[in-house]
């Protein structure tokens, strides 16, 4: 689909600079995160940095990045996001009905419990029919449309009596052999009444890009969408289709970055000529010679 193939289609363009990674291509399985490991933060955080600190800050990160993580005895995955985190600090799964116990410092899940009778009765009551019905949809659009990439979808009734649907997808590129990495991080919240033929849809899209091949460059965009919702047919299949033409138009205005940054926001970084206003004459060795002796004799002095 359009939005998989991405970095094909800003490669069909003509242009001089060469194609940034698409955070939507295809990645190696075993390279989604790197284990934050004490030793190295402490090397530049300082030795004063306890574990428990440590451990706080990791989560953080852990939550905003929409870390994946698999289950016991499992080969399914699940997001850690801001809106699956309970008040006990773990984290929700929506589809077992159960939490999930956490090590933050070794990015891993480590165990699973049932859900209290309370916690059932909220996540679980009477949102849950529409979220596995927006939880199926969303999964077969991003099989589609990002390959491997994590989906989680929750739903709870909040105290207004609607019903809530939250789906957050998560995927993470690398190549640090190629030295770029990517990610795509989207959330997407459906509030309505129970039996209700509209909703609201509202969500954000968080995309970046880094690139440390000679140097450390990153671009990071991010947008938010909100649109009421006909939900008179099908809810899974109309959230989906919504969600699909915020990310296609968000996807096409990266592409217009993309294709205007080497021509235009480059260009106006560089200065066209020197301080003298004369080209350097690059084919000329004596000229090239007499520039490296000028550079090394300013560099020994």
């Amino acid at each position: 689909m359009a939005l998989s193939l991405l970095r094909s289609r800003r490669s069909d363009r003509k242009r001089k600079a060469p194609d940034p990674p698409s955070p939507r291509a295809p990645a190696p399985r075993l390279s989604r995160t790197a284990v934050a490991r004490p030793a190295d933060v402490r090397k530049l955080v300082g030795p004063e940095l306890d574990e428990e600190s440590l451990a706080r800050m990791v989560a953080k990160v852990n939550r905003e990045q929409f870390l994946s993580v698999e289950l016991p005895g499992s080969s399914e995955r699940v997001l850690l996001t801001p809106a699956g985190q309970l008040p006990n600090g773990n984290f929700l799964e929506p589809s077992g009905q159960q939490q999930l116990k956490v090590d933050h410092l070794q990015q891993r899940c480590t165990g699973v419990a049932p859900l209290s009778k309370a916690e059932a009765t909220k996540y679980a009551g009477v949102s849950e029919p529409t979220r596995k019905k927006v939880a199926a949809a969303m999964d077969q659009y991003a099989a589609e449309c990002l390959p491997e990439a994590t989906v989680t979808t929750y739903g709870r009734d909040d105290t207004d009596g609607n019903i809530v649907v939250t789906c957050c997808v998560g995927r993470c590129s690398m190549n640090l052999g190629s030295f770029w990495s990517g990610s795509w991080r989207s959330e997407w919240t459906l509030v309505m009444a129970p039996g209700a033929s509209q909703g609201q849809l509202s969500g954000n899209v968080k995309c970046n890009v880094h690139y440390f091949e000679d140097g450390n460059v990153q671009l990071s965009d991010s947008t938010a969408f909100q649109k009421s919702l006909d939900c008179q047919s099908d809810v899974g299949a109309a959230f989906a289709g919504q969600v699909k033409q915020f990310e296609e138009k968000f996807v096409t205005s990266m592409e217009d970055i993309y294709q205007t940054m080497n021509e235009q926001v480059l260009n106006a970084l560089r200065r066209r000529l020197p301080i003298t206003k004369v080209k350097f004459d690059w084919d000329n060795r004596a000229s090239v010679h007499k520039l490296a002796t000028e550079l090394n004799a300013f560099k020994a002095a």
